[in-house]
């Protein structure tokens, strides 16, 4: 298993992560788009996202991550999804552990944020292990944490 990312989705990979979200459904999406981007997902809607990754094992696309604000010395990230067929085999895990890595490296950034829903218990379980604390509870319209990291 080797994680790479590159800057930037090319056309056939954004088709992937609608067919991907779309056969989900409205829930799924809402889990990693949040709820800004409305369903069904479309090309247009990931195209202009700004400052968004693709997430690669070996030479394989498997998913993307975003990040949603720089603030300071703080990253909030979001929009992390893999292939719902690779998830299960510790990708997601070693991927996000890859991505703080590499925003670490900016010596400028002492933390990272993220936000998850309450009734996405798997996401929570990777951001503790990978110790991320609840930083901020919302409670409206639907529970959900921010969670932080620092450095």
């Amino acid at each position: 298993m080797s994680i790479k990312f590159t800057k930037g989705i090319e056309k056939d990979n954004i088709l992937l992560l609608c067919k991907w979200s779309n056969k989900r459904g409205a829930i799924f999406q809402e889990q990693w788009m949040g709820t800004e981007v409305s369903f069904p997902l479309t090309y247009e809607k990931i195209e202009n996202l700004e400052n968004k990754f693709s997430v690669f094992n070996e030479e394989e696309f498997i998913g993307m991550i975003q990040e949603v604000r720089v603030e300071e010395d703080n990253v909030h990230i979001g929009r992390f999804v893999l292939n719902p067929t690779k998830t299960g085999a510790g990708l997601g895990t070693k991927a996000l552990k890859e991505f703080i890595d590499f925003i670490f490296k900016d010596e400028n950034i002492q933390s990272i944020s993220l936000t998850v829903f309450d009734f996405n218990k798997s996401a929570k379980r990777v951001y503790n292990k990978l110790g991320f604390e609840i930083y901020e509870v919302i409670e409206n319209p639907k529970l959900k944490y921010i969670m932080k990291k620092f450095r």
